[in-house]
């Protein structure tokens, strides 16, 4: 059955997630427990306002953020080599070791971006003037510097989960449920495109229709109960 719906101009699913709880708030007279979104919808931002309601949220897998793509590391003339894949970091320490055996020690840590923490290695200035791999490496005059990125706990918790079998399982179980709604609408009442104009006339067009999907689901539902208990 639909809860709630709305109509939006937005080019992406990621901003309607939290118009859409409190959508079925308003209808339900609560917020969900748990909720199985399909896979543009799961940005960092979404996932700290679920965990923040606590709420669990269900979705696709988060996409790995690139600090420095090949391409910009090449324009700079930076050895393959001496990409940030082949620095490798002791948490012991706090201190990232470059291919050439020079440590990068922690300088600051920026939160610019939702949910995510991009901690700032730096060389010793004059640890890099003396290396003789400091022009593939290359370092600026106050030493190489390399930025960590890691997920904030509650992302890197959904993360995790999305890779263990349990949180796969929940996500599959969306589309037989969500999907067949959608197709249902624009098969059988015709809803491809809106016959007006204006969000308004477009939501009230959308409206009829989930009214419609839900009488018939209704009908069709009643009608499986009285034939489950009829007696043969």
């Amino acid at each position: 059955m639909s809860v709630g719906v709305s109509v939006t101009q937005d080019a992406n699913d990621q901003h309607p997630l939290l118009p859409a709880v409190e959508e079925v708030k308003k209808q339900k007279g609560r917020a969900p427990a748990q909720m199985i979104v399909a896979e543009g919808y799961p940005p960092r931002a979404n996932i700290l306002a679920a965990a923040d309601g606590g709420r669990d949220l269900i979705g696709g897998t988060l996409a790995a953020d690139a600090e420095a793509t090949p391409r910009r590391l090449e324009k700079r003339g930076v050895d393959p080599a001496f990409y940030p894949q082949h620095f490798r970091y002791d948490p012991a320490t706090d201190t990232s070791l470059c291919p050439a055996g020079q440590g990068l020690h922690f300088s600051y840590t920026q939160h610019d971006r939702w949910g995510v923490e991009r901690h700032l290695d730096r060389a010793r200035a004059a640890d890099c003037r003396a290396c003789a791999l400091r022009a593939p490496c290359g370092a600026g005059p106050q030493g190489r510097t390399l930025v960590r990125t890691e997920n904030v706990p509650a992302v890197a918790a959904y993360a995790a989960k999305m890779q263990t079998e349990a949180g796969r399982a929940a996500y599959r179980r969306r589309a037989p449920v969500a999907e067949f709604s959608n197709l249902w609408r624009k098969a059988k009442l015709g809803l491809r495109q809106f016959c007006v104009r204006g969000l308004r006339k477009a939501r009230c067009e959308v409206l009829w229709a989930c009214l419609t999907y839900n009488l018939q689901q209704g009908c069709r539902l009643r009608w499986k109960v009285r034939l489950a208990t009829a007696p043969a």
